[in-house]
């Protein structure tokens, strides 16, 4: 997603709804929500940190070299999340400074024309995504869940997709089943629209299973490389 430098603290507010959900409704139900979820979630991190500790260290050293600055290395960014909270998410630097918004190089083609060659590589293999496991122990993300968008393209696509905010009734993740199924997805309200009932589908088959099968997906989504395609997107 189109990225920008800065590194406030998050705005404490929700973006902008008409009207919000019914939130206690739309949220899963069942041991596996209350418990297993959060237990599995804990074990996961455990497994994992320590290797993508391991790999973080030489992608911020190229970053380094990439951008000449290590407050360049990574970025922060504004984006909804659980229950339309407004949190700060963390990523890999992959583009270029821009004079233009982060929205407006999102709407055009800015975002291709940006992106670094080592960013592209982060970009389609997903290793940009590695700093977000910090928004995962801070309980701002999940490993699994909707993307969180940025506040303009959620206000964005609540005015063409209806209900689209609705998806966020668990918290956002950094994987999930429209991400390993659709991938990025451009300014079209028609792969917002499938984006958004994606998300609904995993919501109503909320269980062990369907994790186990997106994290799998997402090891093979990664080691094919099938990230970052915008040329394939709609425009709209």
């Amino acid at each position: 997603m189109p990225e920008e430098s800065t590194s406030e603290a998050p705005s404490d507010r929700s973006a902008a709804t008409s009207g919000a959900p019914n939130w206690a409704a739309l949220e899963p139900r069942g041991l596996y929500a209350r418990c297993g979820r959060p237990l599995a979630e804990l074990v996961l991190l455990a497994a994992v940190l320590p290797f993508a500790v391991a790999l973080a260290l030489p992608i911020a050293l190229v970053n380094l070299c990439v951008f000449g600055d290590p407050r360049r290395i990574l970025f922060s960014q504004e984006r909804v999340g659980h229950r339309g909270q407004v949190f700060r998410i963390h990523k890999f630097r992959t583009m270029k400074e821009t004079k233009s918004s982060s929205f407006d190089s999102w709407s055009g083609d800015g975002d291709a024309l940006r992106v670094t060659a080592f960013g592209r590589f982060l970009r389609n293999s997903h290793l940009d995504e590695l700093p977000q496991l910090l928004n995962v122990l801070k309980r701002d993300m999940s490993v699994i869940g909707p993307r969180p968008e940025m506040v303009e393209i959620e206000t964005w696509a609540g005015a063409h997709v209806p209900k689209f905010v609705e998806r966020l009734a668990v918290r956002p993740g950094i994987t999930g089943w429209p991400q390993i199924t659709q991938g990025y997805v451009g300014r079209c309200a028609e792969g917002y629209a499938k984006k958004h009932a994606l998300c609904m589908q995993y919501l109503e088959r909320f269980g062990p299973k369907q994790d186990a099968l997106i994290l799998v997906r997402t090891v093979l989504w990664m080691a094919r490389r099938q990230g970052w395609q915008w040329q394939d997107q709609g425009r709209g």
